[in-house]
């Protein structure tokens, strides 16, 4: 698994999301937080900590029912999204809102891609000789391209939550395509299948320029 990032600000500033790549190369957690952000640290070694148990302990014991049509794998990033809500509502916003979350889990084993995510980035599949695809977007919450990016939709500020979640079936070569933006510019539709992370980000600052954004390519081995 190869994989790459690109980020972005000009007028506005949006936050970098935190990246963990498991040393296994089958796993990537994008972790990006909003509001007090002295916990980070924390959050995020809490979350990478949830998720692990939940991937190697298929006895473990939640109050989460599986969904028929996912993946175990899936319905397993699906409850460490469910756990990772309940820690940051419970711990830091019982009382008053501090930070909120969003979270995107990818998991690839061989050709079979699982995914879960709350919230940013979008994602996109781009196969082999092929123009990207959608595969998941969520639009961000602001009135026009002028004003400060604010995400739609988070953990962490209500008890329950609907993460969207799938399963994907890829070959080497291909890639997924993550981008946090206000924004899907009309432009990306039209990098043809050898576009390099470059040309995507020349595409996205051309299209809406002094817009913030942070792009991330995963490539299958």
């Amino acid at each position: 698994m190869e994989f790459q990032e690109r980020s972005y600000n000009a007028k506005w500033i949006r936050p970098r999301p935190r990246i963990y790549l498991d040393p296994s190369g089958d796993f990537v957690l994008i972790l990006t937080l909003w509001g007090d952000l002295e916990q980070a640290d924390v959050i995020f070694d809490q979350v990478k900590q949830h998720l692990q148990s939940v991937r190697e302990d298929r006895e473990l014991t939640t109050p989460f029912q599986n969904i028929l049509t996912l993946s175990d794998e899936a319905n397993n990033l699906r409850v460490a999204t469910l756990i990772t809500n309940d820690l940051i509502y419970r711990n830091l916003n019982n009382e008053k809102y501090s930070v909120v979350a969003e979270t995107c889990y990818i998991s690839i084993k061989k050709q079979n891609v699982a995914w879960c995510q709350m919230g940013g980035p979008h994602l996109f599949m781009r196969k082999k000789n092929d123009r990207p695809q959608p595969i998941s977007c969520f639009p961000e919450s602001k009135k026009t391209l002028e004003s400060f990016p604010l995400p739609n939709y988070f953990m962490g500020a209500e008890p329950t939550i609907s993460p969207r979640c799938g399963d994907l079936y890829l070959e080497s070569g291909d890639e997924i395509i993550l981008l946090s933006s206000s924004t899907v510019p009309a432009e990306i539709w039209n990098l043809n299948e050898s576009a390099t992370v470059e040309a995507w980000t020349d595409a996205l600052v051309k299209s809406h320029e002094g817009q913030p954004f942070w792009l991330g390519r995963l490539k299958l081995d």
